[in-house]
C-alpha cells in the first residue's frame, strides 16, 4: 500500500507538471517545474562491530548503523519544493532504502532494502501579520535535536544515543512561527505525538521553539514536547497502546551551534525528558559535544563525545538500566562537489554489561569501524 501512495504521487507531480499553474500575482501561465526546486541525498555504508555480535542482535544503541559487518543502502531521499506563490509553498520528501523503516517503526532492529516512504508532505502559508506568521500543515521532521535523518547533512556517520533514544523523529500536526525580529523566532504547535502520523489518543501534544541567532556565527535554540505521549517508545520499551490520556510526557532540547570560521564548527546538545505512565515516572537525560574541522577542500573530520543517562532502562529496555558514554572520530573525504567518502570509529562504554559478543554474552563495550558515501545535490 504505501509503494503505491509513493507512485500516485510521483504520477500526480509529473501529470501537475504537463498541466501548468497560474502564477497568482501577474496571471502568466507558468509550468510546475519552474517553480518547483529539486534536492536530495544519497549514503550508502559498511560496519564492522569488533565484538563480532550474532546474526540479527545487531549493534546495541544504534540507529541506522544497527546491523554489524553488512554492505548497508542506506538511503535515497528526493525533496521536492513547489512555490506556486510567494506567500505558500509545498513541500515534498521521498524516502528510499533501509533506514526508512528504522523512522516509520521501531528504532534499533534489522531493516529491509525495499522500503520507501514519505518523510515530509506539508504545506507552509505565510500570513501577512508583522513579520510575517508561517502556518506549516502536515507532516514534517521534528524541530528537535541537534542531528538529523539524513546523513549527508550531519558530521558523523553514526547517530548519538540522544538522536536515536531522547527525542522522536516527526509529527503530523500545525506549526505555527513567526520572527520577531532578525535574531529572534519562535515557533508554537499541536500535533499527534511522537512519531507517529495517527494519534493514539484522544489528547494532542504541543510542540515549541525558542531560536536566537545573535550573530552570523552563532545560534541557540530551546525546543520540546509536552502532551499525552506515553507510547512515544524507541527500543521496544514497555508500553501498551494506545497511551492512557494521563500518562504524560515532557522533553526540552538545547542545542547551541557556534561557527567562528568557514571550516570550524562547535555544536552542542542536551537533552531531558520525564514521562508518567500508568502511575510510575521516569526520566531520561544527555549531552553530546560535536567538533568539526575542515583542513581543506577536500580533507576534514569530526569528533563527537556524548553521555545518556537511561538509569530505569526504559529508553534502551535493558532491565535495570545503564548509563552510557561514546566517543566517535570521522573522518571525512571530498573528491568532488557535494560527494564525501567518510571513514569513522566508535567507541561505545556502559556501566552495565549490554554490549553482545560473538558468544551471546555480554560486556561493557562496544567498538567499531565503518565507511560510507555521501552525495548531496
Amino acid at each position: 500500500m504505501k509503494k503505491l501512495i509513493v507512485g500516485l504521487v510521483g504520477f500526480s507531480l509529473l501529470t501537475l507538471g504537463g498541466l501548468g499553474v497560474t502564477h497568482a500575482d501577474d496571471g502568466d501561465s507558468l509550468s510546475f517545474w519552474e517553480k518547483t526546486s529539486l534536492h536530495g541525498t544519497f549514503n550508502t555504508s559498511y560496519t564492522y562491530n569488533f565484538n563480532n555480535p550474532p546474526l540479527g542482535v545487531g549493534n546495541f544503541g544504534r540507529v541506522f548503523d544497527f546491523n554489524h559487518n553488512s554492505f548497508n543502502f542506506n538511503r535515497a531521499e528526493l525533496e521536492i519544493e513547489n512555490a506556486p506563490a510567494d506567500w505558500v509553498n509545498f513541500r515534498l520528501d521521498l524516502a528510499f532504502g533501509q533506514d526508512v523503516s528504522v523512522v516509520d517503526g521501531v528504532k534499533g532492529i534489522p531493516i529491509a532494502l525495499d522500503e520507501v516512504g514519505i518523510q515530509q508532505a506539508y504545506v507552509a502559508m505565510t500570513a501577512p501579520v508583522g513579520n510575517g506568521l508561517t502556518f506549516t500543515i502536515g507532516h514534517f521532521v521534528t524541530l528537535i535535536g541537534a542531528e538529523v535523518i539524513e546523513s549527508g547533512y550531519n558530521f558523523n556517520t553514526s547517530r548519538s544515543f540522544l538522536f536515536g533514544f531522547a527525542i522522536p523523529f516527526t509529527h503530523t500536526g500545525v506549526l505555527m512561527t513567526y520572527p520577531v525580529n532578525d535574531w529572534f523566532e519562535f515557533t508554537v504547535g499541536i500535533a499527534n505525538g511522537w512519531d507517529t502520523a495517527t494519534d493514539l489518543n484522544k489528547a494532542k501534544t504541543a510542540l515549541y521553539q525558542l531560536a536566537f541567532s545573535p550573530s552570523d556565527q552563532l545560534s541557540f535554540s530551546i525546543q520540546g514536547t509536552a502532551g499525552p505521549d506515553a507510547d512515544a517508545c524507541g527500543g521496544g520499551c514497555p508500553i501498551a497502546m494506545p497511551a492512557n490520556d494521563g500518562d504524560w510526557l515532557y522533553l526540552v532540547d538545547w542545542v547551541l551551534t557556534w561557527q567562528p570560521t568557514d571550516s570550524f564548527v562547535l555544536n552542542w546538545n542536551f537533552d531531558w525528558a520525564n514521562m508518567q505512565n500508568t502511575g510510575s515516572k521516569t526520566d531520561w537525560w544527555g549531552s553530546s559535544l560535536i567538533l568539526a574541522y575542515d583542513f581543506n577542500d577536500y580533507f576534514g573530520m569530526a569528533v563527537r563525545g556524548e553521555y545518556f543517562d537511561d538509569h530505569d532502562g526504559f529508553r534502551f529496555a535493558v532491565g535495570t538500566g545503564a548509563d552510557l558514554y561514546e566517543g566517535t572520530l570521522t573522518f571525512r573525504f571530498y573528491p568532488g562537489e557535494g560527494t564525501q567518502i567518510r571513514i569513522e570509529y566508535r567507541h561505545d562504554q556502559s556501566d552495565k554489561a549490554v554490549f553482545t559478543k560473538s558468544d551471546g554474552t555480554l560486556r561493557k563495550y562496544q567498538d567499531t569501524v565503518s565507511g560510507e558515501a555521501v552525495f548531496n545535490f
